[in-house]
């Protein structure tokens, strides 16, 4: 059986891709984030734009920079850097 296909691309997002490493158990991954930007005029007269996250599976996430958790072993203390080239 097949798996369904992912949720595609979001419309007006720009990718950012992201390597993690942990600080206690030495796991390093990576992750693409689609990275939303809008304005919300009634949550915001001045229309500055918001900018939210959405991860590979499509799923609203707060920012990948300030919720990272270790998926070997649970750890936050993990550190993000820019892929390489």
């Amino acid at each position: 059986m097949s798996e369904p296909p992912g949720p595609g691309p979001v419309p007006g997002a720009v990718p950012e891709t992201f390597v993690f490493a942990c600080g206690r158990c030495g796991e390093v991954w990576e992750a693409v984030f689609q990275a939303v930007f809008f304005t919300d005029p009634v949550a915001d007269p001045d229309l500055r734009s918001t900018q939210e996250y959405v991860d590979e599976a499509g799923r609203a996430v707060r920012s990948p920079l300030a919720d990272a958790v270790c998926p070997r072993c649970g750890s936050r203390r993990v550190r993000i850097t820019a892929p390489g080239p």
